[in-house]
């Protein structure tokens, strides 16, 4: 991979991440296009890292004032903790027993265009949902929680796919974001620590690392640039305005792919 190459793909990253277009879809179909092998997933997981830095640094005040809560246990932030942690178990445990299988998909375009189009579908599906709350339970975390395992796959949108089931549920769009991305936290971070022990293990040269880096970075800045853009939309906007990109890019996908076979 050319710094070029990870320069772009990691600018996509950092913006797809958060806004409800599924970046591992846009990186799996970026792969495609510019002919890079995707390999064992290691520039995917540095790039996702990046956008765990974007979201401490967007979400820095909420993470600390919920982290010290939890230390002078307070309720709130107790049950809020213990809310992230009922959303995380299903995407951990699909991960964990799936691995091999979701390795085969994100070597997949046809795959991830044919998600893009479902993503879309998903995201027209807010078109008439009212919300009224912002109030999180625990039946509102495990559905969120479930959609953030469906998302495991490239071309099904993370961040769309839980902010519409918050949605859904008749939760705020910005709550319903600012738990979708908390929730990423724990899913990123694991992924990172189980790619950083053959990193560790067999250490890149440079001609590997300095493409790493970049991605890396620039993950991170576009990734606060997604959020912070989200948050304004989620202000008076609707999810389904995305569903037209989503769809414009998973059929325009599948069309090259099938006229290049």
């Amino acid at each position: 991979m050319t710094f070029h190459e990870a320069l772009l793909l990691g600018i996509v990253q950092g913006l797809s991440e958060f806004l409800p277009v599924s970046s591992s879809g846009h990186l799996v179909l970026g792969q495609a296009l510019l002919g890079v092998q995707p390999g064992d997933l290691v520039f995917e997981v540095i790039v996702h890292f990046g956008t765990l830095l974007a979201v401490l640094t967007v979400l820095g005040d909420r993470i600390r004032g919920l982290a010290s809560g939890c230390v002078r246990r307070d309720p709130a932030s107790l049950r809020m903790a213990l809310l992230l942690l009922v959303g995380t178990v299903p995407a951990g445990a699909i991960g964990l027993f799936f691995e091999d299988y979701l390795t085969l998909a994100f070597q997949n375009p046809a795959a991830a265009a044919g998600c893009l189009v479902a993503t879309g579908a998903v995201l027209w599906s807010t078109r008439y949902v009212t919300r009224s709350r912002e109030e999180i339970g625990v039946g509102d975390a495990l559905l969120i929680g479930f959609a953030q395992a469906f998302a495991i796959l490239p071309g099904i949108s993370r961040s769309g796919l839980t902010i519409c089931a918050g949605l859904w549920r008749g939760i705020d769009g910005r709550e319903a974001a600012s738990f979708s991305f908390l929730l990423s936290i724990p899913v990123i971070l694991g992924a990172t620590v189980v790619k950083a022990g053959s990193l560790i293990a067999d250490p890149p040269d440079w001609n590997v690392a300095g493409p790493l880096l970049i991605g890396l970075g620039v993950a991170f800045l576009s990734g606060v640039v997604a959020i912070r853009w989200l948050f304004a939309l989620l202000r008076g906007g609707r999810l389904d305005r995305f569903s037209y990109y989503c769809w414009a890019i998973g059929f325009a996908s599948l069309t090259v792919l099938w006229l290049s076979t």
